[in-house]
Parts: structure tokens; sequence; C-alpha cells
């Protein structure tokens, strides 16, 4: 598709004449061209007195390269991709994109540890172009690029068809093909001021939630003097399981009833059941529809939101919302070998060694 012509610059195939009077070479290799232009296969140029003609390994890459530098050098006009950073109503954009146009351009320039394809000027900004044919830029690259804190792109030039026309081949190097920003000085400047929201967002969230920390460490403080109401307490003392019921969790603020009362409601009928032969289940969702019926739930706490929660929390403050609250319970359960986990942190049944000691005392008594 393209070859150098003897003054150093580079020809597209249908620029030329057939045969070796194309007088070009390769750029990677230097090998004479021949031009092939028949009417069986595509136009192309092959490698002159070279087995069948076929490029080295390097020449198409090279002459894309050195083609889409002199095309920029030339016309001094891109489009460039935006910039932007983040999504949704907090999204910033820095550069809406579009066609830009430049004062001059430097074709291989040294820039301190990198050489550039192509630098880019307008007044006193400059632009690094890189053309990606076969290769992106690694990261190690991009990291210098990145510490020397310069605008860069890159143009992928990877999905060019082999026949393409010299006007079609312009406007894809110009305009078309698909380009990204490599770096960007203005990306600080929107990561500084998504850090500046984000502390003055905490900032106002943590005053707004200090009257509703001081409610729940009352609330907690309630809870935990509150005498036993629960029934069902009982039925775990018969079944010398006192220790399992009682725990403080992060969230027990978000219950009106001791810890001693709402785990006992949720542990005594599995127990029952595993007693019994059967298979004692607690879940998360049955759980909270046990407490929920009884009125046990502080809707204060128990419809918070999550960034609620951690403005909550910023303090060191236990606080969860109450079904994490019964999932720790749980969990603590399954370290005490009163509980098996049974599915993805929601889901836990009686373990079969306290069933079974349950049956064993059942069976006891009646003797």
């Amino acid at each position: 598709m393209l070859g150098e012509r003897t003054d150093g610059t580079m020809a597209h195939i249908s620029e030329v004449t057939s045969g070796l009077g194309c007088n070009c070479v390769c750029p990677a290799c230097g090998t004479r061209l021949v031009a092939r232009k028949g009417n069986k296969q595509d136009h192309h140029f092959g490698h002159y007195g070279v087995g069948d003609g076929r490029p080295c390994q390097t020449g198409p890459e090279t002459a894309l390269h050195k083609f889409a530098k002199e095309v920029l050098a030339r016309r001094l006009e891109l489009v460039l991709p935006s910039l932007e950073a983040a999504e949704g109503p907090g999204k910033w954009v820095g550069y809406p994109g579009g066609i830009c146009h430049f004062d001059a351009a430097y074709l291989e320039s040294r820039l301190g540890e990198i050489v550039p394809d192509v630098i880019v000027r307008k007044a006193e900004r400059h632009l690094l172009v890189e053309f990606l044919v076969t290769h992106a830029c690694d990261e190690a690259k991009i990291a210098r690029i990145g510490a020397m804190d310069m605008a860069a792109i890159e143009i992928d030039l990877s999905g060019l068809p082999r026949n393409i026309s010299r006007p079609d081949l312009e406007n894809a190097i110009l305009t078309t093909a698909p380009r990204q920003w490599l770096h960007n000085p203005k990306l600080r400047e929107a990561q500084a001021q998504r850090e500046k929201r984000h502390r003055e967002r905490d900032l106002v969230l943590r005053r707004a939630v200090a009257p509703l920390r001081r409610a729940y460490m009352a609330a907690c403080a309630e809870v935990c003097s509150m005498p036993i109401s629960c029934l069902a307490y009982n039925r775990i003392v018969g079944r010398h399981l006192a220790h399992a019921v009682g725990i403080e969790v992060p969230g027990i603020g978000c219950f009106t009833v001791s810890p001693r009362d709402w785990q006992a409601l949720i542990l005594a009928d599995a127990v029952d059941i595993a007693a019994s032969g059967g298979k004692g289940l607690i879940t998360t969702a049955g759980a909270l529809r046990k407490i929920r019926e009884r009125g046990w739930l502080r809707r204060r706490f128990s419809r918070l939101t999550d960034g609620e929660a951690a403005a909550i929390r910023a303090d060191g403050t236990p606080f969860d919302h109450p079904a994490n609250a019964v999932a720790a319970w749980a969990t603590t359960l399954s370290r005490l070998g009163v509980l098996l986990p049974a599915g993805a942190g929601d889901r836990w049944i009686v373990w079969q060694l306290t069933a079974g000691q349950m049956r064993g005392r059942q069976t006891s008594k009646r003797l």
C-alpha cells in the first residue's frame, strides 16, 4: 500500500506507475520495491528480487507509521477525543472533543527518555501523538509521559484495510480511526476537584448525622440495660444455649429490645426443629420478618443509606444495618459451633452435633 520515494517521502500505491518505475524502496529494510498494479489482485508493493516479493516483517508497519506522521505534519490538524472523568451527575468534561489545528509538528524528536511519533504544537501547548499499527504504547512509556505531565493521545490504525485509498487513509489518520488519551494534565485537575467535592460532601454528611449518632448510642445503651421480655429466651436456656444469645454486634441499637430477646426469637424455632430431627434453618430475610412482626425494629435506624451508615461509623461507632447485625450474630454462632453456614452469607443451619446433643438430653429426661 505504501512505499518510500527517493526523496524520503511516502507514496501511496495509487500515486505511482506500475513495476520498478515506481522508484520506491521499503522504509524498513531499504529493499527496492516493485508496484504490482494488475487486474487480479489488489494493487500493492512487493520487495523486488526477494523470493516471492513478500514484504519484510516490519515493512508495512514502518511505512504506515511514516505516512501517518507525514500526513499530520503536512495537514497540522487532528480530531481529538473528548476528555472526561467519572459518570453520572458528577461527570467532569475537560474537553468535548473535536478538530484541533496546530502551528507546527516535530517528527521523531527526543523528549527526555522517549521519542514520540509526532509532537504537535499550538501556541505554547504541546501534544504527543502516537500511532498504533501493531503494538500499543506500553505501560512504561505511558508512565514516562505521565511523569512529564504532557498531553498525549494514541491513534489506532491497526484495523485499516490493506487496500484503503489514499483519501480514506488520510481521513482515518486525522479523523475517524479510534483514538484515546494516554495522559492529560487536566485529569489531575479533575481528580483534585472530585476529591474536594467528596471531602465537602463527607463533612456535610458527618455534621448532619451527628445527632443521629448520638441517638443511636443512646439506643444501644437502652437495649443493653433492658430486662428480658421474650419467652423464647427460656426455651434457649432450657436447651443449654444461653451463651448463644445476648451477643453484642454492630447494629444492636437498631432494635427496640435486648439482644437476648431478638436473638432468642430467631434461634429458638431453629433449634426446636433440629432437636426433632428436622433441618433447623436460619435466614437473614426470615429473621428480619419475625423481628418486624413483633415491632422490634427502630424505623429511624433501619432505613439509613449506606452513606449515612458510613458517616455514623466514621468515628468508630459500632453501627450497622439490621440485616448485617443478624448476619454478624449468626457468624459468631458459627465460630461457637452452634450454627453452620449454608449459603452465600445469609443462610445458616443448626450444627448436627448441637442438634444431637439436644436430642440426647430430651431422651435422658424421658428416661
